[in-house]
């Protein structure tokens, strides 16, 4: 994750959303299909509205209730990303009595409509976009994966943060490089200014890769500061960069430019900048 965001961060987040898939799959007990496990077939993530109703930010758009020959899916997920046709997505539901579940449906399923973005500031090549869900069939048997979402979300909270922290800081080490390659003539004044986000970069680096040998058992603050500290960090990494590169960089073809754009999503990204803020002020 973090050495494919130093080339592309749209690779890196195409694979975080897989990766996450995945990672639900394990967390419920569910088996793998070996197709998914290759990559062979796209994960999609879109359990974002579950993460900001457990913080109570935020609504599960999606129902599952009671249809004519069993229980059916309803409902409109604002951004999800990897919305191949092939692809398998997991995501969370609200049950007509509130209770909250974690279900599984393939993008080609009757019923399932996925409107693509375009025009994104980057990241137009993840197929990021609406998945809108009409009356799309469930089978409790097999796409059922939990009816303890707290439970799950606690489960995968730390693989999920850790993922996409790694991202964030594999474009932080490309713009940092970037900056480094550059610095000579009158961007030596940002030298110092260079040094101290690398010294960030390694703090937050070496965090990660602590953390990210037992990922499940990380504690939930520490995650989240991690996971804001590092979206921070990317911005800053970036800006720098433009500042050391100048002129050049500002050309929309320029890899400064595209990392600019790029780190432009962090804090808009699920969990949001206020996301991650919010459940840091209100955490125990």
């Amino acid at each position: 994750m973090f050495d494919l965001a130093t080339e592309c961060t749209a690779t890196a987040f195409s694979l975080w959303a897989h990766r996450a898939t995945v990672e639900y799959l394990a967390a419920t007990g569910t088996e793998i299909p070996a197709d998914v496990r290759s990559g062979a077939v796209p994960g999609c993530s879109a359990m974002a509205p579950a993460f900001k109703d457990a913080a109570g930010i935020g609504e599960i758009p999606v129902t599952l209730s009671a249809g004519a020959s069993g229980p059916v899916l309803n409902g409109t997920v604002p951004w999800a990303s990897n919305l191949y046709p092939e692809g398998v997505v997991v995501l969370p539901a609200v049950r007509e009595d509130g209770t909250r579940v974690v279900v599984r449906t393939r993008i080609s399923a009757p019923g399932v409509t996925v409107r693509l973005l375009e025009n994104l500031m980057a990241l137009n090549a993840t197929a990021s976009g609406v998945l809108v869900l009409e009356d799309v069939a469930v089978d409790p048997g097999e796409d059922l994966l939990s009816e303890d979402v707290p439970s799950f979300l606690a489960a995968v909270r730390g693989p999920f943060l850790l993922l996409q922290t790694a991202f964030c800081l594999g474009l932080s080490a490309a713009a940092l490089t970037a900056a480094h390659e550059a610095l000579q003539g009158v961007a030596e004044v940002f030298r110092a200014e260079l040094e101290e986000a690398g010294t960030e970069f390694r703090r937050l680096r070496a965090d990660l890769l602590r953390l990210a040998g037992t990922p499940r058992e990380a504690e939930p603050r520490e995650l989240f500061s991690l996971r804001l500290d590092a979206a921070l960090l990317t911005g800053r990494a970036t800006r720098l960069e433009g500042k050391v590169v100048g002129g050049r960089g500002y050309a929309m073809s320029s890899p400064t430019a595209r990392r600019a754009r790029e780190a432009a999503f962090l804090p808009v990204q699920s969990p949001t900048e206020g996301h991650l803020r919010w459940v840091l002020q209100n955490l125990p």
